[in-house]
């Protein structure tokens, strides 16, 4: 292969001329070169998506294996083109699905991202293929702008703006918005028990609700808010802790979504007023199911949905995945080893004490083994656990399971929250009488959950024949790896991290940047950081003696790594920033 001089006439990007291209550049090598066209499949895919997928490592320190990002910027120095990413946040739905058929942009593989009265800006993978433009600007009255973009992001903006949106019209198309506005009656009726089977059926709301769906497994969202606003429907994802408006309805669009999702989650349609709990189960890959937990709640512009999606996969992921060391797992199975006694999990709520107890529970189960859990809610279903939902209408409450528990031969107890004194002791009873039980609480620090059993109530003689070990954890996002910059040490933030412990600072750090990998956030998933504290003799001494917590943060201080400095072994390792673990361990 020799370097390829650039032809201006009209074509389409080929693979050999990329790789020509790039080994002018040394980006590749020969033999780099060739395996890669030997492997490639089929000639009609984009070559940047097949060289995305290659593992090229760039040249340049961290050596990250080369993104379709890295791989765009090189394609803009090649092509002269601006390489932009597609926000479909900043783009008019309705001007750009208008302004070309869908059947033409589909064809060409372009996608209009910005219009104003002179100059359409669009976005297209080929640079070099050109000879459209003249016709296009001759139809619109309009300068044309090339950009470029990912052909994957085209490719997925194409159905999102087009499909979900044609969708939306057709529905407003077969729908009175006037009427509707106007006569609460009929609203009442669009939204009453009989249009239940109604909804079910509507094909058009359907696919939104699907779409939305499957846009959220794909984008790692843990919940779904369908929010009506004053004039308009909101629909945000929170992704990695932090929430990220995905799109924008018409008011009378998240009516019949609200309606479709609750008719699926065996919630009444017709209850608008009281809160509401439902639960789906969602196929979103061939024989992939996820689980969502539904919420209703009444605002002023109506009701309110929120979709908490559970991870199928988050019972399989092991403490390494979850972030652990390996002398804390040690620590860790020295706790669950036992075959009675209590061990705590706390934290506030997602921080991810669910999926560290279900991916314990995991680990222990067996054919010998008889686990039960009571939850409220059950948030992952393993066939292999006894579960109990806790429903205080009927008098199912976490003390009352505990109890029927006992009376069904089990092993191992996981008690979802201890709330109440009762809970409480029923959790410790069951410890005492040769139970492994696990429970979580809603404290601060792994410590203060002994202060915090002692006022709900429970003695402290009992606390010290049962517990064996607390774990505190929260989650910090993690830094992406293709952007993440190196910076040099803030000392005034480590100092405030590293507070009270001698732990010299490094002298650099990572922080976010942003990029299309992370979706211009500088993160990318998430991991626990932690304390994790064995119950000793000197804490049973100063529980006897009716301490405080400062005392016991006093007594314990140098003897376990607290969830900042957990943290700050995650930022040495580039795991995180500084300022994220600030942010979650303040």
């Amino acid at each position: 292969m020799e370097a390829v001089k650039l032809d201006e006439s009209n074509r389409t990007l080929g693979l050999e001329e990329v790789l020509r291209a790039m080994m002018s550049d040394g980006l590749v090598d020969r033999a780099q070169a060739e395996l890669i066209l030997a492997k490639r499949k089929k000639s009609v895919i984009h070559p940047m998506i097949t060289l995305s997928k290659a593992g090229i490592k760039d040249k340049k320190p961290p050596h990250l294996a080369l993104g379709m990002e890295s791989l765009m910027l090189w394609l803009q120095d090649y092509s002269g083109v601006p390489y932009e990413e597609i926000d479909p946040l900043r783009i008019d739905l309705a001007e750009v699905s208008n302004l070309l058929p869908q059947a033409y942009v589909k064809r060409l593989k372009v996608l209009p991202i910005k219009i104003d009265q002179e100059v359409v800006t669009i976005a297209t993978a080929e640079p070099f293929e050109r000879d459209w433009i003249s016709d296009v600007e001759r139809q619109l009255r309009r300068k044309v702008e090339l950009v470029l973009a990912s052909p994957l992001q085209i490719a997925h903006y194409l159905d999102e703006l087009y499909t979900v949106h044609k969708i939306v019209k057709k529905f407003n198309a077969k729908t009175d918005i006037g009427t509707i506005r106007r006569n609460p009656e009929i609203e009442k009726m669009l939204s009453g028990p009989n249009a239940a089977k109604l909804k079910e059926n509507d094909s058009d709301i359907s696919s939104i609700c699907h779409w939305l769906i499957q846009y959220a497994f794909d984008e790692r969202a843990t919940d779904i808010h369908i929010e009506p606003k004053r004039g308009k429907g909101q629909i945000r994802f929170r992704i990695d802790g932090t929430m990220r408006v995905v799109y924008k309805f018409t008011p009378e669009v998240v009516l019949p979504i609200v309606s479709r999702l609750k008719v699926l989650g065996g919630l009444k349609v017709d209850e608008k007023r009281r809160p509401q709990d439902g639960r789906i189960r969602y196929e979103v890959r061939d024989r992939a199911y996820i689980e969502m937990r539904l919420s209703t709640i009444g605002t002023p512009f109506g009701e309110k949905l929120v979709c908490r999606l559970f991870d199928p996969t988050a019972s399989e992921k092991t403490m390494t995945d979850l972030g652990f060391y390996d002398k804390d797992i040690h620590t860790w199975n020295s706790f669950i080893s036992h075959t009675h006694g209590m061990i705590l999990v706390t934290g506030p709520t997602g921080s991810g004490k669910s999926t560290t107890l279900h991916s314990t529970l995991r680990r222990l189960h067996s054919d010998a083994v008889n686990i039960c859990t009571v939850e409220d809610p059950i948030e992952i279903i393993n066939d292999n656990f006894n579960q109990m939902q806790v429903m205080p209408q009927i008098g199912v409450t976490f003390a009352n399971a505990v109890r029927a528990f006992l009376r069904q031969d089990p092993d191992i107890i996981m008690v979802g929250e201890i709330r109440e004194k009762e809970g409480g002791e029923m959790a410790i009873q069951a410890s005492l009488t040769g139970h492994l039980v696990l429970s979580t609480l809603h404290t601060n620090s792994a410590l203060a959950a002994i202060p915090r059993l002692i006022d709900l109530g429970v003695a402290p003689h009992m606390i010290n024949a049962s517990l064996r070990g607390i774990l505190a954890q929260r989650l910090v996002r993690v830094l992406c790896k293709h952007c993440k910059e190196r910076v040099e040490t803030p000392i005034d933030a480590w100092q405030a991290l590293v507070e009270g412990h001698d732990f010299k600072p490094p002298s650099h750090v990572y922080v976010p940047k942003g990029c299309s990998e992370c979706k211009n956030t500088g993160f990318v998933g998430r991991a626990c950081i932690y304390e994790i504290v064995p119950y000793t003799k000197e804490i049973m001494d100063m529980v006897n003696k009716n301490t405080s917590l400062l005392d016991l943060e006093k007594l314990m201080h140098g003897k376990f790594d607290t969830i900042k400095i957990n943290g700050a072994r995650k930022v040495l390792e580039g795991l995180t920033s500084i300022e994220e673990v600030l942010r979650v361990a303040h």
